[in-house]
């Protein structure tokens, strides 16, 4: 498109209604909806990388089709969903707390060992259930603070050394970056991590030899295992086949809890 040369009729949500892509699922009107890392909005379920958006205000079955051929209508805002129980029950006490989602209809006091995400912030409880405050634009702002990095440096990829760093973080690791300093020789370095001595789920990661140069850039996001507490060992364990003394700097990207 092209900048305007003339008036445009620009089409407005009316009030505090929004849309967004629906996933390839189904979604009931008054359940609660959140936004997964692809961008569309899925029911409110235990899983990790998503924040929470607010009420669906329509019945939507996108469950046979494909992320984004249907859309879903929601509102932010505060609405009464349902408590859970035992150590998982909000109380008054919980008040300006986060809450956390277990369901399409229900939300926790705790991230269950990092298993949940984020739903909103508790407004007020009651033997009805739980009022939380909706607002996407505000947890997505928060969220993007809590990552923080623990940097690691491996004086060489040549070996099968294992370098050592300790958590001042809870959370969980959600992604490992590697950069080198030098040319690898002869065959292809790895770093393997682990969390005391249980290895991270896709915690490898492979330096390639072929063309490599000082200032490569390497990743992973880790799938499980990767909940981490602090005072945890975090490790990373030298393989492959390098001949050459290279150093490699390595971050952990933890989200806090």
């Amino acid at each position: 498109m092209t900048a305007l040369t003339a008036d445009r009729n620009t089409p407005r949500l009316e009030g505090d209604m929004k849309q967004g892509p629906a996933d390839a699922v189904k979604i009931f009107a008054g359940a609660m909806v959140m936004r997964n890392a692809a961008g569309y909005i899925t029911k409110g379920q235990t899983a990790l990388g998503l924040r929470g958006c607010g009420r669906a205000e329509r019945f939507v079955d996108n469950s046979g089709g494909s992320a984004g051929d249907e859309v879903v209508d929601y509102r932010g805002g505060a609405f009464r969903f349902a408590n859970s129980a035992s150590t998982d029950e909000i109380t008054k006490a919980d008040i300006g707390k986060f809450c956390y989602a277990v369901d399409d209809q229900t939300v926790a006091k705790t991230n269950g060992a990092s298993t949940r995400s984020i739903a909103g912030v508790v407004a007020g409880v009651d033997s009805l259930g739980v009022t939380v405050c909706f607002d996407e634009d505000d947890l997505a702002a928060y969220l993007a603070t809590r990552r923080v990095a623990l940097p690691l440096r491996v004086a060489t990829l040549v070996g099968t050394n294992v370098y050592r760093a300790v958590s001042p973080f809870a959370g969980r690791i959600v992604k490992i970056w590697s950069i080198t300093e030098g040319v690898l020789t002869t065959g292809d370095a790895t770093l393997t991590a682990k969390i005391g001595n249980t290895a991270v789920t896709g915690g490898v990661i492979t330096i390639t030899q072929s063309g490599s140069a000082a200032g490569d850039i390497d990743s992973v996001e880790p799938t499980a295992a990767n909940v981490v507490a602090i005072g945890d060992a975090l490790s990373l364990t030298v393989g492959g086949t390098n001949a050459t003394a290279t150093v490699a700097n390595v971050f952990f990207e933890i989200e806090r809890d």
